[in-house]
């Protein structure tokens, strides 16, 4: 089993709803590039960090790190590393001798990549997960090609499944011994990440997409909100949010992506009966009959946000995250969604979802975020 070490400082990944380090997707993305493990080695914010002395057993050190200080004079020294100005005549870029650069999505140097004795060693400046992609690309460059693409140049994949309303069963998708060599892995926020090795023959992998359908959103590990946010832009769409038992995750989810102020433009909180009629256009009758907890709020509170905003779509949570508020009719984990569009589009969803409030609420801001991508795409 091939391993790969991620160097992190501690409490790095506290600062908001996307990690800085993209996990657990940075795991799977690392799966498809060979490496079956990611480990993590913490370091106080700053301190020095000599490669060097971690175990052989680790083709792979992912560091992350900054611009300047400690921990990066740390890494060039003990790797035997030094910068050099950029000879294309940019006197703010600065290059590491012997290392292929990392750039961020403006261009700049944002960190390195480099082979030492055997190993591959990754220096990220700005966040990993904003760097993925030329983490890939310079992993890519210094690794065997045997070591984990097949005779036909395939390499391993990741397929992201929606699954947080239902249990996800591979054997429904596929027959005999194809589904026995991949391998599921349950995410915290309720979906199914598919992985398929190299070797999976296409035939088989071409037929499991077409029956998986919209609950296969992506076939490499990817944030739905990213995902989401993508759609909003290239259809030139705006998204308003009413939400309850999820207290303004879904819009901080949304928000949490660059540029999404061009699409999210309204979010509301209406944790109480009293905010939640201000959707209702001041009714209360619609709250006693149905209770705050059902498919007929979640739906009134889309169509209530969408006017409210003026926007494209929006969406609604209404649930009950617990621990207590639950009832043999409607326990805890009971979450109702809906998401509208100005065209009249409609989609709900009843979930049950199991767990602490936390893990209710985080698998809720799931689905609100999966009905949102179906109005987007009209299914």
């Amino acid at each position: 089993m091939m391993k790969c070490l991620l160097v992190a400082p501690i409490w790095d990944d506290l600062g908001g709803v996307l990690p800085r380090t993209g996990r657990p997707h940075l795991d799977l993305l690392m799966w498809t590039l060979g490496f079956q493990k990611l480990d993590v080695k913490e370091i106080t914010p700053g301190s020095p960090f000599d490669p060097n002395t971690i175990s052989a057993e680790y083709p792979l050190i992912v560091i992350q790190g900054g611009r300047s200080g400690r921990l990066k004079r740390s890494v060039l020294s003990n790797l035997g590393l030094s910068l050099w100005l950029d000879e294309a005549g940019d006197s703010d870029q600065l290059r590491v001798t012997g290392a292929l650069p990392l750039l961020d999505g403006n261009g700049t140097i944002a960190g390195f990549t480099v082979k030492r004795s055997g190993r591959v060693i990754a220096f990220c400046e700005g966040p990993v997960w904003e760097l993925r992609h030329e983490l890939v690309r310079t992993v890519r460059h210094f690794q065997r090609e045997e070591e984990i693409v097949d005779r036909q140049g395939r390499r391993p994949e990741c397929w992201m499944i929606e699954s947080g309303c239902r249990p996800f069963d591979l054997s429904d998708y596929l027959e005999g011994d194809d589904y026995s060599q991949c391998e599921l892995r349950e995410l915290p926020n309720g979906d199914t990440a598919l992985l398929l090795p190299a070797i999976f023959p296409e035939m088989p992998k071409e037929g499991l997409a077409s029956k998986l359908g919209p609950l296969l959103y992506a076939r490499t590990p990817i944030p739905l909100e990213e995902l989401v946010g993508d759609l909003f832009v290239r259809n030139s769409k705006s998204v308003a949010v009413a939400e309850s038992c999820t207290a303004g995750l879904v819009s901080a989810r949304l928000a949490a992506v660059p540029g999404s102020s061009a699409y999210l433009m309204e979010g509301a909180t209406t944790y109480s009966n009293a905010s939640k009629v201000k959707y209702l256009e001041g009714s209360t009758a619609l709250l006693k009959r149905c209770g705050a907890v059902s498919p007929e709020i979640a739906v009134t509170l889309a169509r209530g946000a969408l006017r409210s905003a003026g926007t494209d779509c929006a969406v609604s949570v209404t649930g009950i995250a617990g621990p207590g508020g639950g009832s043999a009719e409607k326990p805890v984990g009971t979450v109702y969604l809906a998401a509208v569009s100005l065209t009249g589009g409609t989609v709900e969803a009843k979930c049950h979802f199991e767990g602490g409030r936390d893990r209710v609420r985080w698998q809720a801001s799931q689905t609100a975020l999966h009905l949102l991508r179906r109005v987007l795409l009209g299914s």
